[in-house]
């Protein structure tokens, strides 16, 4: 069925007499989807071109149905590649494979449990030491100053240079590969124009190059890291795994091995300064910022849509979906669903049942780097919160965010550091 033609329902119109707010990411958000939620729990977004999915229980539902719904949309471009941008990437020898994001049964099975083993909490517990050197570093870098762009100068670089550690990539090498990686989220994760793609695409193929660069190193050269890891499981058989979706699998958590991690301290912190009591609670009792990690994922968590296709025609909340609709699942309208959360517009470290949130997804898509972004942003809070109890957002400073309706991706935190 074309999903461009008016969509069918069960005697309920997906659609309101007025124009539904934009999905891509503001803080005004939260309130459109609370009013939809309500009233439009599933609908047809002329504006994205997708059926959004709104109630957690349904968007539940479709992260844990392989059966029914397919997930091989999760990262294909917002905007289709203009041709000169597709001319960069094939020209230059762009040739990753689907993203494990995107992988449905039962080839993504063979690949989580080749990576498994590289990437859990075992493994994340092993990193411990060297990400609170990092910490301690970066911490001490912000000594003497009063008011400091916190993204730019802590959270930006700290997830990657944690990831790389993980893959065993020099230090050195950290600020480009982190502005190559910025060429993802301008394809797969936000509209863009020819001039932006055709940017983003010499990142995007700078970062593919210099990954298949590492695979080749530890082919040579065997080292105790992830890539490491997966060539050893490989152990020369394409039936296991080939080279190259080694190489998609490296590429692929190079981009998200930090990104995301960079963005959900961010939104995290800002919205414990903005409740100032929670901040000063975790200030107090660091034993509550276990607690204050899940409730920033429920709260404020980085992915706020994540895409799926419906294989068949199926009914969520009364409305019939085509088959093949493309779907957005609005994690950021069901981590706060009051079916399930308790006043859930309020940021609150005591939640109990913070951890219920979807920001990490569920079912067999569930986020594989979860243990360690869980423990960089313990030890990352733990440190600022003992150093900077003091620490208020900079006044009269508004946030401005990436437009996108994938990420909460902030451009920048100013705060005073001694309030």
């Amino acid at each position: 069925m074309n999903t461009s033609n008016a969509p069918t329902t069960t005697g309920k119109c997906p659609f309101s007499a007025e124009r539904p707010p934009s999905l891509m990411f503001s803080d005004r958000l939260y309130e459109g989807l609370a009013s939809l939620r309500r009233t439009q729990p599933v609908f047809y977004s002329e504006e994205i071109g997708h059926w959004v999915v709104t109630r957690y229980a349904d968007v539940l539902s479709v992260l844990q149905d392989t059966r029914r719904f397919s997930a091989r949309n999760a990262a294909v471009p917002v905007t289709p590649l203009h041709p000169d941008a597709r001319g960069i990437l094939t020209g230059g020898g762009f040739s990753p494979e689907i993203t494990v994001a995107s992988i449905d049964q039962p080839r993504h099975t063979r690949l989580r449990t080749a990576f498994n083993p590289q990437l859990n909490t075992t493994i994340a517990r092993a990193l411990e030491t060297d990400i609170r050197r990092i910490v301690a570093a970066d911490i001490e870098k912000l000594n003497g100053r009063e008011r400091v762009d916190l993204l730019a100068d802590f959270t930006y670089e700290l997830p990657a240079r944690v990831i790389f550690l993980l893959l065993g990539i020099p230090e050195g090498d950290v600020p480009i590969v982190k502005q190559l990686a910025t060429g993802r989220f301008q394809i797969d994760f936000a509209p863009s124009t020819r001039e932006q793609q055709v940017a983003a695409s010499k990142n995007l193929l700078g970062l593919w190059n210099y990954t298949c660069r590492l695979v080749e190193e530890r082919m040579r050269k065997p080292g105790q890291d992830f890539v490491s890891g997966l060539l050893a499981h490989r152990n020369g058989d394409d039936s296991v795994l080939t080279v190259n979706e080694i190489n998609t699998i490296t590429y692929g958590l190079v981009f998200a091995g930090h990104e995301t991690t960079t963005n959900q301290l961010t939104n995290t912190i800002r919205e414990l300064l903005l409740a100032r009591d929670n901040w000063d609670a975790v200030c107090a009792d660091p034993g509550l910022i276990p607690n204050a990690i899940e409730e920033g994922l429920r709260f404020c968590g980085t992915v706020i849509g994540w895409r799926r296709t419906a294989k068949e025609e199926v009914t969520l909340s009364g409305v019939i979906v085509p088959q093949d609709a493309p779907l957005l699942l609005s994690l950021a309208a069901a981590n706060r669903d009051p079916e399930v959360f308790a006043n859930p517009e309020q940021f609150d470290v005591r939640r109990k049942n913070s951890r219920r949130h979807l920001t990490l997804g569920a079912g067999i898509h569930f986020c594989l780097g979860a243990p360690l972004t869980r423990l960089e942003m313990k030890i990352s809070l733990e440190a600022l919160s003992k150093r900077y109890p003091r620490m208020q957002l900079a006044p009269n400073e508004p946030v401005a965010h990436y437009e996108t309706f994938i990420m909460r991706a902030p451009e920048s935190l100013l705060v005073d550091l001694n309030g």
